[in-house]
């Protein structure tokens, strides 16, 4: 990674994902449309490795890599099936040395467990891979297997699909931040937050009917607030 930093062809930039779920930045889409802007043509987001939440990630990218190891906890993963469904291509990396054996075990394990996974893309098959990053090998088999991938999903309307489920997803993610930020940052909803907790806590009322208060406070504050533009407005 240090060696790319310093290549004028790439820029590198870490973005702490903090506690956003999904194993990216919280304006990680943001960041992508930039680089885009700026001209890279190939973007590649690495997760924090998460796991089990990385869907908010699917939702960002074309091409979704799995890379796993072998003897370091990762082959249990594959047990866990909820993030090999979303891979388009799964990369078993440190085949190696004394690894290589255990690598080339490892991919027909996986190899025999994706046919029992539905497809992360239409018409597109996973599969899993040979990689090393310490000897440079198996890397141009997978940019060819993207490259093929592109192409296929591009001729099959799936790529742009995809696409097109980006940009709504993005707007659906801000929707979502813009209620909650104007929801949990009125005056009205903070101040009564700390007694309909300990109501909760204390089992006075229930989750639901904490909800519908809260809710419904915050609709009665929010029509007499359109009341008083409105009334300005005339």
């Amino acid at each position: 990674m240090g060696t790319l930093s310093r290549r004028e062809e790439a820029f590198i930039r870490p973005s702490p994902a903090g506690g956003t779920l999904g194993g990216v930045a919280r304006k990680s889409r943001e960041t992508m449309l930039m680089c885009e802007a700026a001209g890279y043509d190939v973007i590649l987001i690495e997760t924090v490795g998460v796991g089990q939440s990385e869907t908010t990630v699917r939702s960002m990218v074309d091409f979704f890599m799995l890379v796993v190891l072998t003897g370091a906890g990762d082959d249990l993963q594959g047990i866990k099936k909820g993030v090999m469904e979303l891979a388009d291509a799964i990369v078993i990396n440190k085949a190696d040395g004394d690894n290589l054996l255990r690598a080339k075990v490892a991919r027909g394990e996986y190899e025999r467990m994706i046919e029992f996974i539905r497809p992360a893309t239409e018409g597109w098959q996973t599969h899993a891979y040979l990689a090393s990053a310490v000897e440079k090998t198996g890397l141009d088999d997978l940019w060819q297997v993207i490259q093929i991938f592109k192409r296929v999903t591009t001729e099959s309307g799936v790529f742009q699909k995809r696409r097109d489920g980006q940009l709504l997803d993005w707007m659906h993610a801000m929707i979502d931040e813009h209620l909650h930020n104007l929801f949990f940052g009125d005056a009205v909803i903070t101040g009564r937050m700390p007694e309909i907790r300990e109501a909760v806590l204390s089992g006075v009322i229930s989750p639901t009917q904490a909800v519908a208060e809260l809710v419904k406070m915050f609709d009665v504050k929010r029509a007499a607030e359109r009341q008083v533009d409105l009334f300005t407005a005339c």
